[in-house]
C-alpha cells in the first residue's frame, strides 16, 4: 500500500476517534484498487439504488455514489 494512502487513513482515523478491532472482523479499507474492484464486481447500473452502511473513512461509499443516479 501506498505511504500516503496509509498516512490518509489513518488521519481519518484519528479525526473521527474511532478503533477498528480486527479481532471481530473490523478493517478499514484503504486499498483504492480493492475499491474500485468491490464496486466492478457490483455490477452497478446507474438506476441501480444502494444502500451501503458502514463505518469507515468513506472510500467505497464515494465510488458506490459516483456509480448511480439515486442515493439514499
Amino acid at each position: 500500500m501506498p505511504k500516503i494512502v496509509k498516512e490518509r487513513a489513518q488521519a481519518e482515523q484519528r479525526h473521527h476517534e474511532f478503533q477498528m478491532d480486527k479481532s471481530v472482523g473490523q478493517h478499514i479499507l484503504k486499498n483504492p484498487l480493492i475499491v474500485d474492484g468491490i464496486v466492478a464486481k457490483a455490477e452497478l447500473r446507474a438506476s441501480d439504488v444502494v444502500l451501503e452502511i458502514g463505518p469507515g473513512t468513506g472510500n467505497l461509499t464515494a465510488k458506490l455514489l459516483a456509480s448511480t443516479e439515486k442515493k439514499v
